[in-house]
Formats: C-alpha cells, structure tokens, sequence
C-alpha cells in the first residue's frame, strides 16, 4: 500500500497550527484502509479528512442502473462485520443527494 502523507504520522505545521495525523494501515477493521486529517486545534477545526482503500469490491459498478434507494440493502453486504454502518453512510449519502 502507498501512502499519500510522508512519515512522520503526527505532523504539526507551525505556520497556521495544523496538525497532520495518518492512520494507515487501520488494521483492527481492515489492513488496506488509511485514514489522513488535518485538524486545527487552536479553532477546533477539522481542515481536511480523507479516506484510502485499495479493495476493490466492484459495488460502484453494479450499483449502476439500480434505484439509488436499493443502496443501503446493497452496501450493507459489503463485509460481514460492519453492514450496518455502510448501509447508514448511504442513507446520508441519499439524503444528502435528495436534500432531505
């Protein structure tokens, strides 16, 4: 796996306070996912949050064509341990898409 943030894994920036944090691999849930922040403690403020996976599973694809509102049944089926937790992302993400 590459990482997108150079080591260290703590990183402060005394230019404008920010601290850059990289938690890759996250190894507890799954080894191939990585989580990157930049959070600005001094306004309380997360600056930047982001994701990595290198798993692909292939649901963006067969998701195509299919009623948006079958998402939450579909990606719950993602993995066996946390189905609830996809199939919540994607309720927000529905309600974020339908402005709800």
């Amino acid at each position: 796996m590459t990482s997108t943030i150079p080591s260290p894994t703590l990183k402060r920036d005394n230019g404008n306070d920010l601290v850059e944090m990289a938690w890759d691999p996250v190894t507890r849930i799954v080894g191939s996912l990585g989580i990157y922040t930049k959070i600005d403690f001094k306004q309380k403020e997360v600056v930047e949050c982001h994701s990595t996976s290198s798993i692909f599973r292939g649901y963006s694809i067969f998701m195509k064509g299919k009623d948006p509102r079958d998402s939450h049944f579909i990606t719950s089926r993602i993995c066996g341990i946390c189905g609830d937790n996809h199939a919540t992302c994607s309720c927000y993400a529905q309600n974020m898409a339908y402005g709800v």
